[in-house]
């Protein structure tokens, strides 16, 4: 906005100025006139402080572009200065080397390779699962299945059994704790269905329909 502009106020049919708007800003500090007189505005009265915020968010959104490009000049500036002092013309945006990565592998003729960094490993270093292990946790639960948990402890413990065997022969596995526990809860299934069987008939037809 020019601050050579006036502008023609006007409060209950008195006419005011006409002011610049340094003027204006000047008596409502003063407290000559409020922010309710009405102001001349390309031929429209309008409130004086509707005026006055809207002058207000054009100055700021003005502000905002200029500093906007003052900052593209200045990165503008400093890349022409980077181009300035290397030797030939520069294709692409310049990138900043990263200090955190890794460095590129050496390799010296008649060494030995390199190890695998952490998280990869060759198939010979991944240790081979059991299954029987699996297979014996997964029909050991099967313990908790009505119909089904009167007769499942004694292929889980078989399983178990098998599974522990072939993990003692090849430590190296894995599932040993599968195993485990497939003959852990089959051993308790067969314990508590003896004891629930001659001491509380009822819960054990309970627990274990297909015995009713």
């Amino acid at each position: 906005m020019s601050a050579d502009i006036q502008f023609q106020l006007q409060w209950r049919g008195k006419s005011h100025g006409p002011w610049t708007y340094a003027e204006i800003q000047e008596r409502l500090v003063e407290g000559e006139i409020h922010s309710l007189y009405q102001v001349c505005i390309d031929g429209v009265w309008m409130p004086l402080r509707d005026f006055i915020e809207k002058t207000e968010a054009t100055a700021l959104q003005q502000q905002a572009a200029d500093r906007a490009v003052r900052i593209r000049q200045q990165e503008a500036e400093k890349v022409m200065k980077v181009r300035a002092r290397v030797r030939g013309p520069i294709e692409g945006p310049i990138k900043k080397p990263n200090p955190f990565a890794n460095p590129p592998p050496v390799f010296v003729k008649g060494a030995s390779p390199l190890p695998l960094s952490s998280g990869e490993f060759s198939h010979s270093e991944i240790a081979p699962t059991c299954w029987l292990g699996v297979a014996a946790f997964v029909v050991s639960c099967c313990s908790f299945v009505p119909y089904l948990n009167l007769v499942s402890w004694l292929p889980s413990l078989v399983l178990g059994h098998l599974a522990l065997a072939q993990i003692k022969r090849e430590p190296s596995m894995e599932g040993r704790g599968l195993a485990l526990g497939a003959v852990i809860i089959a051993y308790f299934m067969l314990v508590f269905a003896a004891w629930s069987f001659l001491l509380m008939p009822n819960l054990f037809y309970r627990i274990f329909p297909i015995a009713g």
